[in-house]
């Protein structure tokens, strides 16, 4: 344990190596200020280059090392399904039970914690997010839906009661022991976790098993929507690090986190779009991505495919509105269209051509770690006259480089923008971005923007920078307060084990049957296959033993049988050939007789 001054060991369990690229200057900073940190991932991922990442961070420092968490048990799986006997053959039965047994413990963890995070969608602050709230029903199986969503339309009392049960029961189901081997070996003086939040997430067992194991252990809250889009942190950890006091606020009101576990340390995420500054000039950008060095450009930024499944038609629709714009300078603009990375495979149908004075940049399928890749979108944000889009974090980034922010709020996109808590941080009071109710209105806005000196309105953009990314100053780097808080943590003395009680264990055996339960049903069958099953085992039952005693009854008799046939075929053989001997005797005396008769007449 740490202790004092001393350096820490710092073990941080990531979903995949996605989650670098959030926290990539802070881990430098705790590195460089001679913590060691292990990070740990779930899910080994690559579809936007993350391996590429993890190991270019842990080629940075030799005090970062990167591996994997434990597997769970999708190899027991397979066992119980195939019906593999290779455990049995080799004499490792007690095993296989035991892994079965956890694999079930694992099925309704992640099923009591997929129903609380569905029934928190049905509180009033979630009124309108019907995405969310279908997104995290379809997680479920059937079963479980039906019955969460009911008791989640019954009313407040009815889901409190409700909730209740779950996290009870939550709290009897136990950490695997590989998980926990994982972490009594790793003896990290901190434990950090992220994102957590996730849709049914089993990062839940890393806090229950540091909590057992005392070693304090802390979420770190990834990105802005984090505490409002997703599931919730339905095990508190000892500590919740937040970018500003709004999510300070919502870890505080929608997860029930205490005010004094909550630390504020800035968006380290942002911090180089701070400090960068344009390689090249205006006219070398603009002849490099195709855009008219001659004339502004507008910027549009695209969403994620959960924000913005069907963006295209949307764009081209936006750019027939600015060519035919009465004004000018709005019709002539030029507009480059920069795709979400990971939401480009519908853009392959845009066509920029088929509207002058448009650019699609970069092209389709570039990697998103090419040297260049992040250099042309800060210039493309650097030298835009306005940056327009859904709902992305593209838009936090253009307020920190200094451009004016517009959206349009649109009924197609309504499930990403009013339907969502956090797109009112850039609304609301104190957002930085200008929102139209319509394209007309849009393209109105650009116009006032355009033929106006006005530009930005630089104090609210510096508002908005300050209290939402860089609270503690527009000058102090948000990872560096990250490590900061982070190494304070880690040298503060251990907290005291708590493992589980006496009750709690006691318990298990009675929420086993529920764990079973609750493992079938995830199945997904309708309710009348669960029905017809123990009367079709049962008929099975007692087919398989009718025809085992039937065979059973015919093995016995039928060597009897056998032998009884032989000896049968035996007596008939003799039979037969004592009759035949009988006969030719016979026939032999007559023949005698015939003659001494006719020898007789013949002498007379």
């Amino acid at each position: 344990m740490a202790g004092g001054g001393a350096l820490s060991k710092i073990l941080f369990v990531m979903l995949h190596p996605g989650f670098i690229r959030y926290y990539e200057g802070a881990l430098t900073a705790l590195a460089d200020a001679g913590h060691h940190v292990h990070l740990a991932f779930e899910i080994s991922r690559t579809k936007l280059g993350e391996d590429e990442t993890a190991r270019r961070l842990g080629a940075m420092s030799p005090r970062i090392t990167c591996g994997t968490t434990p597997e769970r048990h999708e190899s027991v799986r397979d066992f119980l399904v195939r019906g593999d006997r290779s455990a049995t053959r080799s004499g490792d039965v007690n095993r296989a039970a035991s892994v079965t047994a956890e694999e079930r413990w694992e099925s309704l963890a992640t099923t009591v914690r997929l129903m609380l995070d569905y029934l928190r969608f049905f509180e009033p602050e979630f009124a309108h997010a019907d995405k969310l709230r279908d997104r995290a029903e379809k997680r479920l199986p059937r079963v479980h839906a039906r019955t969460t969503g009911l008791i989640g339309a019954a009313g407040r009392p009815a889901r409190r009661a409700f909730a209740g049960v779950l996290r009870q029961i939550e709290r009897v189901i136990p950490v695997g022991h590989a998980l926990e081997q994982f972490v009594r070996d790793e003896d990290p003086d901190l434990l950090l976790v992220t994102p957590l939040i996730e849709l049914g997430s089993q990062q839940v067992d890393y806090v229950k098993c540091a909590r057992t194991l005392g070693i304090p252990s802390v979420l770190c809250v990834a990105s802005w929507d984090n505490l409002t889009s997703k599931g919730l942190i339905r095990v508190a950890p000892d500590r919740v690090v937040v970018w500003n006091e709004a999510q300070r606020g919502e870890a505080i009101a929608l997860h029930g986190i205490p005010p004094d576990r909550v630390a504020i340390t800035g968006a380290q995420v942002f911090d180089r779009w701070f400090a960068a500054r344009p390689t090249r000039s205006r006219e070398e950008f603009c002849r490099a991505v195709g855009v008219d060095p001659s004339r502004p450009f507008v910027l549009y930024v695209g969403s994620s495919v959960f924000i913005a499944p069907d963006e295209v038609p949307f764009v081209e629709r936006l750019l027939w509105s600015l060519r035919s714009s009465t004004e000018p300078t709005v019709a002539n603009v030029g507009v480059l269209v920069r795709p979400h990375p990971a939401n480009g495979r519908q853009w392959r149908a845009f066509d920029p051509e088929a509207c002058p004075g448009t650019t699609l940049w970069p092209p389709i399928g570039t990697d998103p770690n090419a040297a260049d890749f992040w250099r042309d979108y800060y210039e493309s944000l650097y030298y835009s006259a306005a940056v327009v889009g859904i709902n992305t974090s593209a838009l936090i980034e253009a307020a920190i480089v200094g451009r004016p922010v517009f959206t349009i709020t649109t009924p197609e996109f309504a499930h990403a923008q009013e339907g969502t808590l956090h797109f009112r941080h850039l609304v609301g009071e104190g957002g930085i971005v200008h929102a139209a109710r319509s394209l007309p209105e849009h393209v109105a806005q650009l116009a006032a923007l355009l033929t106006s000196a006005a530009g930005v309105d630089e104090w609210r953009r510096l508002e908005f920078v300050r209290s939402f990314v860089r609270p503690h100053g527009l000058d102090v780097e948000a990872a560096s307060i990250f490590a900061s808080t982070i190494g304070d943590m880690a040298r503060t003395p251990r907290p005291r084990p708590h493992p589980d009680s006496i009750v709690l264990r006691a318990c298990r055996p009675a929420v086993w049957p529920i764990a079973w339960l609750a493992r079938t049903l995830a199945e997904d069958r309708p309710l009348w296959a669960y029905a017809l099953r123990p009367p079709m085992a049962l008929a099975v039952w007692a087919l398989a033993v009718v025809y085992r005693a039937r065979t059973g009854i015919y093995e016995h008799v039928r060597p009897r049988i056998k032998r009884a046939r032989r000896a049968l075929q035996r007596a008939r053989h003799e039979a037969s050939r004592a009759i035949e001997k009988r006969w030719k005797r016979a026939q032999r005396s007559a023949k005698r007789a015939l003659a001494a008769a006719n020898s007789a007449e013949r002498k007379g």
